[in-house]
């Protein structure tokens, strides 16, 4: 254990009092010395901070002088309160006048573009997608009596067609800016929910077999669907498609978008084609000269997919097409419209 240093203080008194003795050791001094640096930081710091308020408060008085100075130079106010009270509620009339404005504005373009997608909607059929439900209406605004209140875009759904997508405002007069906003969101997703269905749609449409499977317009028709007389072998037979006759080389065109499945030598079909659109749905290109394409490949509609010839079982240059739902082959006769 270290040894402390003491150090001893006798205090003798000018009376007759008796002499008192304080000892001391390093601890007693250190702490002191602490005491006195803390005392020290303490007051430095409050030192500063005052300084740094004394100067924010002159900065403040500063600000404050400059406001009133500048308030001293309009004299409409200062002089002729009356005067700027008026201006002051012709101000208020105009910007409401014209906030007024604005809103009548927006719930016109909105009623423009809610009935602007009902026509899209009647055009393709495509009604909005699951229950027609309005965005929760504050309570002013329902319970006011009439048949639109309280029940929000349904009755509107219900009364005139059920083409007609959710609305919130349509219809009224003076709607809030919260309910703006509302239609504003509700427009988006519906609209949005109309672009995708509207694809989806496009590309159905573009996976239905439809107009003449030949570039151009060319060949003409030689043969249709249905039981005929075997041209081979003079026999009572089905025909399974539309024979179309045309010179050798002739483009024969996919009648619609999908991917082939099959392009090879198929027997009696000679060098054929057939590609699949989804749905249960294909089609058939028969005794050509020429394959175009290959199997796996995606063709749109209008794509060369080979060319017309005389292979397998044929008495001529000539294009056998045909339309099969889910492998039956049907008369390709509605199918065949440009």
């Amino acid at each position: 254990m270290p040894v402390l240093k003491t150090w001893t203080v006798m205090l003798i008194p000018h009376d007759r009092g008796g002499t008192r003795t304080i000892t001391l050791c390093n601890l007693h001094f250190w702490a002191v010395a602490g005491l006195l640096v803390t005392l020290s930081f303490v007051s430095a710091f409050f030192y500063q901070r005052n300084a740094e308020l004394l100067h924010r408060t002159q900065l403040l008085r500063q600000a404050n002088r400059a406001l009133e100075l500048d308030n001293s130079r309009i004299p409409e106010v200062v002089q002729t309160p009356a005067t700027s009270r008026d201006e002051v509620r012709q101000a208020e009339t105009r910007l409401r006048s014209e906030y007024d404005a604005s809103i009548a504005a927006i719930t016109a373009e909105l009623g423009d573009l809610y009935e602007m997608e009902t026509k899209a909607r009647n055009i393709t059929g495509l009604a909005p997608r699951g229950p027609q439900k309005a965005e929760a209406q504050p309570a002013a605004w329902a319970g006011k009596g009439g048949a639109f209140s309280g029940a929000g875009a349904i009755v509107f759904a219900r009364a005139e067609t059920a083409m007609r997508p959710p609305a919130i405002i349509y219809g009224m007069a003076r709607p809030s800016a919260d309910l703006i906003v509302q239609e504003i969101r509700l427009r988006t997703r519906s609209l949005g929910d109309l672009v995708r269905d509207m694809e989806v749609q496009k590309e159905k449409v573009e996976r239905v077999p439809s107009g003449w499977p030949m570039a151009r317009n060319a060949g003409q028709f030689s043969s249709a669907f249905g039981y005929r007389l075997d041209p081979i072998n003079r026999r009572l037979s089905l025909h399974t498609g539309y024979d179309i006759r045309a010179p050798h080389g002739t483009p024969a065109c996919s009648t619609a978008r999908g991917v082939v499945i099959s392009a090879g030598y198929d027997g009696e079909y000679g060098n054929c084609v057939i590609v699949d659109h989804g749905g249960g749905l294909q089609t058939r290109y028969a005794h050509l000269s020429k394959i175009d394409v290959a199997t796996g490949q995606t063709v749109d509609r209008r794509k060369t997919v080979g060319r017309v010839g005389s292979t397998g079982r044929s008495t001529g240059s000539h294009l056998h097409y045909e339309v099969l739902v889910n492998g039956t082959p049907v008369n390709p006769a509605k199918y065949l419209s440009n």
